[in-house]
């Protein structure tokens, strides 16, 4: 085995998980010595992080947009709504990545390496990274954003959903969109099997990001998501392709799955982000949660304690999220009759405090009540 150096953490994948571990570490005077591997460091805007919150937001000086406006339509209801309490922010990833990676090449502590990951291992002591040109680094802990967790059986999924979606950036001829109001979902009651709609970043009124989105098992070819992208243009803004250019596009698939709660890949190896269930299974929002973990495991470290692993969602949140998984797994209409009595019958802010996993007792109540009772009864009885 050739060891080529020792640290004391090794970050393995640059991607929002790892970077954000990184910034906290670095921001918070963090003196070990810390790996950080990768592929490729090269920044590209290929995604779009969006999220909410009620507080000064992370990042606050790369954020590309906010809004506190929204526009949703499902079925028979169609409205604006408004946020009070809560703000609804963007980021782009190679903003993101630009702006972490220039404040770590000027520390001595920090070594970035650009190269394939072949494994990763532990023993009681150390834990290894195994790159695919056969060198090995070691370190006390390394941090994974990359390997599915090694525990991870998949028939112990019961709800394998995944959320996809193919978005375009666009410039247009003329002033189109709003861009104080973005639309968080508007349904397509046509779209089956799985729940289809549409979602828009207006960020001028010549520019805005276009996504078709999608709930389901599998995915669509990818004519199909640019067919409903340019149908929706052409019927809710009056444009066809003579009149906007793509400025961009992007594609992804987020795991929306009852996963079992598995923290840790290895011995002295802990899963982050998505590998570390921090997607919240019903909504497919990573962001908050990975800046929660990271934040609070980069301060442990920086105090001279060991790391402790991402926490699970409190039960009753798990419960809810496998209780409206099984219902966009087996039913296109009540979902959306669902979702629509969620908008018309609940306050934004409420909505996205649920959403958030910020909510006691009473405001859960409030919550499960505005919705149709039969569908989730089905799923209780289905997931006792």
């Amino acid at each position: 085995m050739n060891i080529e150096a020792k640290y004391d953490l090794i970050i393995a994948g640059g991607g929002l998980s790892g970077l954000s571990l990184a910034w906290y570490l670095s921001k918070g005077g963090y003196e070990g010595e810390v790996l950080v591997v990768d592929s490729t460091f090269a920044p590209a805007n290929d995604k779009t992080w969006c999220f909410w919150t009620q507080s000064e937001p992370p990042f606050k000086e790369i954020i590309y947009k906010k809004w506190n406006k929204s526009w949703v339509s499902v079925l028979d209801y169609s409205t604006f709504r408004y946020m009070h309490t809560y703000s609804y922010y963007c980021i782009r990833s190679g903003d993101f990545r630009e702006h972490v990676l220039r404040e770590l090449k000027h520390l001595k502590n920090f070594t970035l390496l650009e190269e394939d990951i072949l494994d990763l291992s532990s023993n009681k002591s150390k834990a290894s990274l195994i790159t695919k040109n056969g060198d090995t680094y070691l370190a006390n802990y390394i941090f994974q954003s990359i390997l599915k967790p090694r525990d991870l059986n998949e028939k112990d999924i019961k709800y394998p959903l995944k959320q996809h979606f193919l978005g375009w950036e666009i410039k247009t001829t003329e002033d189109i969109f709003d861009p104080e109001t973005f639309t968080i979902m508007d349904f397509d009651e046509e779209f089956s099997p799985g729940v289809g709609f549409m979602y828009v970043l207006p960020f001028t009124q010549q520019k805005a990001l276009i996504e078709f989105t999608v709930f389901s098992k599998e995915l669509l070819e990818k004519k199909v998501y640019k067919k409903k992208i340019k149908h929706y243009l052409y019927h809710n803004f009056g444009i066809d392709e003579n009149h906007y250019e793509i400025t961009r596009k992007e594609f992804g698939v987020i795991p929306m799955e009852d996963r079992p709660h598995l923290p840790y890949y290895e011995q002295n190896i802990i899963n982050l982000g998505s590998v570390g269930g921090q997607t919240k299974p019903s909504t497919g929002y990573t962001f908050s949660r990975i800046q929660q973990y990271t934040k609070q495991v980069a301060q442990e470290l920086i105090d001279g304690k060991s790391p402790s692993p991402p926490d699970p969602s409190k039960f009753k949140y798990r419960y809810y999220d496998l209780l409206l998984l099984h219902i966009l797994s087996n039913s296109t209409e009540e979902s959306l009759r669902v979702f629509r009595s969620l908008f018309r019958n609940n306050h934004f802010d409420e909505i996205l405090a649920f959403l958030a996993e910020n909510t006691n007792f009473k405001q859960d109540l409030k919550i499960m009540s505005s919705v149709p009772y039969t569908p989730f009864f089905k799923a209780i009885w289905q997931n006792l």
